[in-house]
């Protein structure tokens, strides 16, 4: 008996484990196939993470305007010595910075730097240092040149690496009291791993790079992130010719293309001004290494149901036989001469069988059945005269 319910249960768990395998497959093999879907998930990581980086800078260029009308921002470019000009606008700079920490419109970004920078393009102050103080900034960065000269705010990228800078900066003019441009209010936030897995986070969650263009059409990763780590699916971007495609978004505006590693959604870095910056996205070639893959764990269940189901029949077998055994071997014994032979086997399922079995014995063999306390149930011959009739 242990054997059949072991068959009988085994059986059902190995056609329910193919039947599952078979749907799910049908159903996976579109998903993992549909590369246009892919590509479109793709453009749709890099549309939202461009326009996220794009909506920050936009943030802090409208918050730095409105301090730069401040009465205590434009007075650090008045008069005085500029020992004086440098202490205040240190002073100033630790004031915007620590407000803009606690401004909820900027509760997202890291702001390390705050800078107050002259008609000149020379740095008067930073916060909490005293570094930078009296560099030409506007020779590093012509941008702030522009800047000065339009009279508008603006974001751009600062990478340099002989300054050990790699940063995204915000621009706002600072006028004095006839209206011409003093000086320039300058605020930058990191571009790093960090920051990318931050605007993972809050848009797709997917694979993020920014990569700066040489002339020789190669991709540079200068910074990467997702909740996931990419660097496995970001790898063949600094490694094949991928690059070259990736390159290419910087002309035609943007890329989509794949290799067997991920695809992949090129375009330029959007509201920073800058001309060889591309922001990445990638997406692995399909979530899970193959069907298969994703599937064994269906039949390694499976596997573990049967042994249980040989565990259960085993033991259900084992309930059920162990006393019809006992039953057939006395029966046996029964014909074979013991007829006083009487069965004690205490079962739930099988205990009234055992007492009536026990009944028919005494019955055959002429003896009165006892009640639990030891009194007969019926008189002697009862049964004899319950047969024959009156």
């Amino acid at each position: 008996m242990r054997w059949k319910i072991i068959t009988v249960n085994s059986a059902i768990l190995v056609i329910v484990a193919l039947l599952s395998f078979v749907l799910l497959k049908v159903s996976l093999d579109g998903v993992l196939a549909n590369r246009s879907e892919r590509r479109t998930d793709a453009e749709r990581a890099l549309q939202s993470a461009n326009m996220q980086l794009e909506l920050e800078g936009l943030r802090l260029q409208r918050w730095l305007a409105g301090r730069a009308a401040e009465d205590a921002v434009s007075s650090v470019f008045a008069g005085g010595t500029l020992q004086a000009r440098s202490e205040t606008a240190s002073l100033q700079a630790k004031r915007l910075r620590d407000a803009a920490t606690q401004s909820p419109e900027l509760s997202a970004l890291s702001i390390p730097l705050v800078l107050f920078v002259d008609a000149r393009g020379v740095v008067i102050g930073r916060n909490d240092s005293s570094q930078m103080r009296g560099e030409d900034l506007g020779r590093a960065y012509p941008s702030i040149r522009q800047a000065l000269g339009t009279g508008v705010t603006s974001s751009q990228v600062w990478l340099n690496r002989q300054r050990s800078e790699q940063l995204l900066v915000s621009y706002a003019p600072v006028r004095g009291d006839g209206g011409e441009v003093v000086g320039i209010l300058v605020a930058g936030t990191p571009l790093n791993d960090e920051r990318l897995g931050a605007i993972s986070q809050a848009t797709s969650g997917q694979a993020l790079a920014v990569g700066v263009v040489s002339d020789a059409a190669r991709v540079e990763i200068i910074a990467e992130g997702a909740i996931p780590a990419p660097r496995v699916v970001l790898g063949p971007i600094r490694e094949n010719a991928a690059t070259q495609r990736a390159s290419a978004a910087l002309q035609a505006g943007r890329a989509v293309f794949d290799d067997d590693a991920a695809v992949y959604a090129a375009e330029p870095l959007r509201g920073y001004g800058a001309q060889n910056v591309l922001l990445v996205a990638a997406l692995p070639e399909s979530r899970v290494p193959s069907i298969a893959g994703l599937l064994w764990p269906l039949f390694g269940v499976t596997l573990l149901g049967i042994l249980l189901a040989v565990a259960g029949g085993i033991f259900l077998g084992n309930y059920i036989s162990e006393p019809i055994a006992q039953l057939e071997e006395g029966l046996l014994s029964v014909m074979n001469g013991r007829t006083n032979l009487r069965f004690d086997i205490q079962h739930p399922e099988l205990g009234g069988l055992v007492f009536r079995i026990n009944s028919l014995l005494n019955a055959l063999m002429g003896v009165p059945d006892l009640d639990a306390d030891g009194r007969t149930s019926q008189p002697p011959g009862a049964h004899y005269r319950e047969a024959e009739g009156p």
